[in-house]
């Protein structure tokens, strides 16, 4: 029996029963609230004429990618062949790969999906786009490409309106694959809305030079796809026309200052640990670590947010171990005592586990399967 098989074997039994009484650790997901999260996403994109792409980075769930389609998605965002596989194979499209795809494997695995769904593909080489037509073309397929912009990340994509519009050109001559717009990731920008606008006004001019370089060169800018959790709610004000926002399914403890009039509360998932240790003064020891809630850091510090207790900091971890100080807390926890605890980063978090329950008030409705888990490539 392998590991999923285990997992499946000792989750399936929690449906139906309380999430309190599900064996721990385990990822939650308060459906009610993904389901509100999204509603109030697809409000924004509709009000404004906005095509939403989600990024399935987060949940790499079918579950997930159907209930975002349900919620006006227009289409889902992938990162890596193997996630674009398991949404195709579902008949979950159109997709959009967000990653230069690389290899002769890469691009003929990327053929067969563009035979499944309609398939776009963001890249920024010229090399990466020939091999991609290459398999394109023998599998008798085609896929749609934007040329990615580098707009201050600094991770990937052209730095000018000059080698993305020479890109552009190049590659729009190349069989089974046509150039429709470009694609970035304000990923560096952080914070308020106030914060938010200066970076994105450079974004937006950035971008605006290279659709009027597109123009000259007669090559289609049609799509603009962009933006982020943190951003979204500014997307309007650029000429991006398709949101790939992806953690705002289920927020995060980084994420939930983006909605600030509900905080934490817009947060869905949460994983349920349990206090095993009470022996060290001042702290005890919880059955979750960086295999579990992962090890990303936040700016205010600590590895996660434990729900309902504002004092308590979890201040360390090992594998298998969190560390919660409660020196300056009367919580009065003893071992036995079931938490709940918001991710920092909730996309690295869901990755780590096989399935997530899904609850609405407590109690568990289906058990979720994480298809895309670990599909790094």
């Amino acid at each position: 029996m392998t590991a999923h098989e285990r997992s499946r074997r000792l989750l399936e039994p929690c449906v139906g029963s309380d999430v309190v009484d599900a064996p721990t650790p385990v990822a939650v997901v308060d459906l009610d609230r993904a389901e509100a999260n999204l509603a109030r996403l697809h409000g924004y994109t509709q009000e404004h004429e906005i095509a939403l792409w989600p990024h399935t980075k987060t949940h790499k769930s079918t579950v997930f990618g159907q209930l975002q389609f349900d919620a006006g998605a227009v289409g889902l965002t992938v990162a890596k062949p193997g996630e674009a596989e398991v949404f195709a194979d579902a008949g979950l499209g159109p997709l959009l790969m967000h990653f230069p795809p690389v290899g002769e494997l890469a691009w003929r695995r990327l053929a067969r999906v563009a035979g499944e769904v309609p398939l776009t593909v963001a890249l920024d080489s010229h090399g990466s786009a020939q091999g991609l037509s290459g398999a394109l073309a023998a599998a008798g397929t085609r896929a749609d490409v934007l040329v990615e912009l580098d707009t201050g990340l600094g991770r990937t994509g052209l730095g000018s309106a000059e080698a993305a519009c020479e890109l552009a050109q190049a590659v729009d001559c190349l069989p089974s694959i046509e150039i429709v717009g470009v694609s970035t990731y304000p990923g560096h920008l952080r914070g308020s809305l106030d914060d938010l606008r200066p970076g994105l006004e450079e974004m937006n001019a950035m971008i605006l030079e290279v659709r009027e370089e597109f123009a000259k060169a007669g090559v289609s800018c049609e799509r603009i796809s962009g933006g982020s959790t943190p951003t979204r709610y500014l997307t309007h004000e650029t000429c991006v026309n398709e949101l790939r926002a992806g953690t705002a399914i289920f927020f995060d403890r980084q994420s939930a200052a983006s909605e600030p009039s509900l905080g934490l509360e817009a947060c869905a998932l949460s994983v349920e640990v349990t206090v095993i240790s009470t022996s060290v003064p001042g702290r005890v020891a919880i059955d979750a670590g960086s295999k579990t809630l992962t090890s990303d850091p936040h700016v205010d510090g600590g590895f996660g947010e434990v729900v309902g207790h504002p004092h308590l900091s979890i201040i360390a971890f090992n594998e298998e171990h969190g560390y919660i100080d409660t020196a300056s807390s009367d919580a009065g926890l003893v071992v036995g005592d079931r938490l709940s605890v918001i991710p920092n980063h909730v996309c690295a978090c869901v990755n780590l586990h096989d399935f997530v329950l899904g609850a609405r008030g407590g109690t568990v409705e289906k058990l979720i399967e994480v298809e895309a888990r670990g599909l790094v490539r």
